[in-house]
């Protein structure tokens, strides 16, 4: 790494640092002026609040409603005229968090309304000492026109959310296994419990790699399993040979597959393990295949209309970022005024065609979010206000109607590579930070009658 790029580094890191030093002691600068702030009473921090000598325990919730909140026409409305805070120095002190969290997040002054509004109202309706639940925000949300998310971040910040909201995981894993029979089901449910939570030997995965493998498993156990067996007791190997024979996506359901035949095996849910001998053996992997030249030219065309589209396209098709690396992408990570785009630890030359559509996509960005905060080089109206990278549906929409998606053109690129550069594995492998294994999977399809090591 170069001493430009190491002494942009260290300065990013020192601003990073001392932005979340100022939010932590609220001493962030405020941002605009904003109207009718009870400001006669000062400030407290919630944590400072002498807790109650006693507390009354609830003996049912209500739902709460909204409804007779909204404006005079029945319309969503913002206005907290009629609320009257328990505490006007607590609703100030929210008020004003609100202003620091603006101020470093680039929240514009209609968003900055809409957290006042929700503010005022739950401080109305709670007691400074109350945590306030997010089904309650949620509600909040639904019958008046304010910020959900913005207010749920503000108040897991101050420890002040109870978080009640049902797990999304939980419900997609639930929805999924609900066409299942029964005992499969019940199978099938305990392997994503350990997947979810872990297990004395195994921790937790991620949300992303459980829905990975819920998308890979589901298919085989409600198309296969299902209209066959009453349990997965009675799935054989042949049966996983079979079902693999017909996929496209072998290898992600090999990898699926056994760990879920080995986990309810270690569980004593199932007497053997049909998937124990099954490899993703070459044969079984799909090569990868080239573009044809009017599928690309269709590509091309809808970038020209899409600044986003444009960015991705250059990424993924010529320097084959995977793509969460797309996602995830800092807009620091790439420096035109050297031409350079770090990746991870390697910094490596920025061709003028990327360097071009980055100047465009940033013109972009900077028109339609000119406040924005988020340090990543993607933005959508939701991350724009939040310093949350892009999701993959945003990403996965955006080729919507193409022929191609960001992962298969980076897979032309590396296969493009290794036709104009040989089947050399060890090149691809360095020059696209793959694994030997992946590398070897190019190379193959280029010379398949080799053994990839020329």
């Amino acid at each position: 790494m170069d001493l430009t790029v190491a002494a942009a580094t260290g300065h990013q890191t020192f601003l990073a640092d001392l932005i979340k030093w100022n939010r932590r002691h609220h001493l962030t600068a405020k941002a605009a002026e904003m109207p009718d702030l009870p400001s006669e009473t000062p400030h407290r921090h919630p944590l400072l609040l002498k807790p109650p000598e006693s507390i009354q325990l609830t003996l049912f919730e209500p739902v709460r409603d909204f409804r007779r909140y909204r404006n005079p026409n029945g319309s969503k409305g913002r206005s907290w005229t009629g609320f009257t805070p328990a505490d006007p120095g607590y609703a100030g002190f929210l008020v004003d968090r609100a202003r620091d969290v603006a101020a470093v997040r680039g929240w514009n002054h209609c968003t900055i309304k809409r957290v006042k509004c929700g503010l005022m109202i739950l401080s109305a309706l709670h007691q400074p000492s109350e945590k306030i639940k997010a089904t309650t925000v949620h509600a909040l949300a639904r019958d008046i026109d304010v910020p959900a998310v913005h207010l749920i971040d503000m108040l897991d910040d101050l420890d002040l959310l109870l978080d009640d909201a049902p797990d999304p995981l939980e419900q997609l894993v639930r929805a999924h296994l609900a066409v299942l029979p029964e005992q499969i089901r019940g199978e099938v449910t305990a392997y994503f419990d350990i997947l979810r939570n872990g297990a004395p030997r195994r921790r937790p995965r991620s949300p992303h790699t459980v829905d990975i493998h819920l998308r890979l498993i589901v298919p085989f156990t409600a198309e296969y399993c299902a209209p066959r067996y009453s349990t997965l007791r009675q799935v054989t190997a042949d049966d996983i040979t079979d079902w693999l024979s017909k996929r496209n996506n072998v290898q992600r359901e090999i990898v699926a597959l056994r760990d879920m035949f080995k986990t309810l095996k270690s569980q004593r849910l199932i007497f053997a393990n049909p998937a124990r001998r099954i490899r993703p053996g070459n044969t079984l992997v799909n090569p990868p295949r080239p573009f044809a030249e009017d599928q690309l030219k269709q590509v091309a065309r809808a970038a020209d209309e899409s600044p986003a589209l444009l960015a991705v396209v250059a990424l993924a098709g010529i320097h084959a970022l995977f793509p969460h690396e797309i996602r995830m992408l800092q807009d620091s990570d790439i420096e035109l005024s050297i031409g350079r785009l770090r990746r991870g630890e390697v910094s490596r030359p920025l061709d003028d065609f990327t360097a071009e559509a980055i100047r465009k996509y940033r013109r972009y960005r900077d028109a339609r979010w000119p406040d924005s905060a988020n340090p990543h080089l993607l933005l959508t109206q939701q991350t724009a206000k939040r310093e949350s990278p892009v999701s993959d549906f945003w990403l996965k929409r955006l080729f919507k109607g193409l022929p191609a998606t960001a992962d298969s053109l980076r897979q032309d690129r590396v296969l493009e590579e290794a036709i104009a550069a040989g089947p050399d594995p060890l090149r691809i492998a360095t020059m696209f930070n793959l694994s030997a294994q992946a590398s070897l999977r190019y190379t193959r399809a280029v010379s398949p009658a080799g053994d990839g090591n020329s």
